[in-house]
């Protein structure tokens, strides 16, 4: 690139991508690692499907918060700043990291911890996400926000891509290392939202919560082409939920251990990227409908 992207050039949003990159780094590398774990775990007194089964309850463990809070979420960060709202989360995915990386060094991981840290870290992507989404177009002029939205994607896939193999390769060396090295990465994302300025509000909603809720759910629902939108990447996201049984291949069917499940599960990721530079360079100008529509059923066969 000739120069640094515009975007970049601007202390706050700079101080923003990295702490988003880092958060995405160290969320991965918690995903990866607790569902090892607790396949790992299960696997030494249950059967393939009983532990498959665990496996699956952990990742419902860390769902339910995102779909139970998702719209109570969004009001909040209506209505409190961003900064205090990402801050928080990301403080308690330091304690969910630091809790996980204290057992492993004592030696003792019980099944429930693993269960209730899940739950807690789905509560923390539940507050994290919207409020860190929310804060970064307060951060640039309205001019910059294309760039910034398309540096956010880079931020965000670069870390899904690299926070996978990482974490399980510092798996290998000891299960406590990655939740050291998640939590240190959660304390820098907490020293860079720190970093970031006071940021202009919008003015306070004069509609009451429950109010906001109804009117937005009303609106998605007469508005048919974001209601479609909102429908069709539902069931992508149920489809890509599949994600979620790979530590069974990696460790029962082709037997790489969590040295391969790293790259098995960054691979999603790595295409992702990769197809996100290919729609840059050539974007889709006919037929988005029929694309769309084609490359979620290809996703789920």
């Amino acid at each position: 690139m000739p120069s640094i992207p515009a975007p970049l050039k601007i202390r706050d949003y700079r101080a923003f991508w990295v702490a988003r990159f880092f958060a995405t780094v160290a969320g991965m590398m918690m995903v990866v690692v607790i569902g090892w774990q607790v396949y790992d775990i299960a696997r030494e007194s249950m059967s393939r499907d009983d532990a498959a089964f665990l496996l699956g309850m952990i990742g419902l463990a860390q769902f339910l918060p995102l779909f139970c809070l998702a719209l109570v979420v969004g009001v909040i960060a209506d209505r409190v700043d961003r900064r205090y709202i990402a801050r928080a989360a990301v403080a308690l995915e330091i304690g969910c990291a630091g809790v996980l990386g204290w057992l492993a060094l004592a030696g003792d991981m019980p099944m429930l911890a693993l269960f209730v840290v899940a739950a807690l870290l789905g509560v923390g992507r539940a507050f994290q996400g919207p409020s860190m989404a929310a804060l970064a177009p307060n951060l640039v002029p309205r001019e910059l926000l294309p760039q910034a939205i398309a540096l956010n994607s880079i931020s965000w896939q670069s870390g899904a891509v690299l926070g996978p193999p990482l974490g399980a390769f510092l798996y290998a060396v000891s299960p406590a290392t990655p939740y050291v090295v998640a939590a240190i990465l959660f304390a820098l994302t907490f020293i860079c939202l720190m970093i970031i300025r006071p940021v202009p509000r919008p003015a306070p909603s004069v509609l009451t919560p429950w109010r906001s809720l109804v009117e937005g759910i009303a609106y998605v629902r007469h508005n048919k082409v974001l209601l479609g939108a909102i429908s069709l990447d539902l069931f992508a996201v149920l489809l890509g939920g599949a994600t979620a049984m790979l530590p069974v291949y990696a460790r029962d069917v082709l037997h790489v251990g969590v040295e391969g499940l790293g790259p098995l599960r960054a691979a999603p990721s790595a295409g992702a990227v990769l197809m996100a530079v290919l729609l840059a360079s050539r974007p889709l100008r006919r037929h988005v409908g029929p694309v769309m529509f084609g490359s979620v059923a290809l996703f789920g066969l």
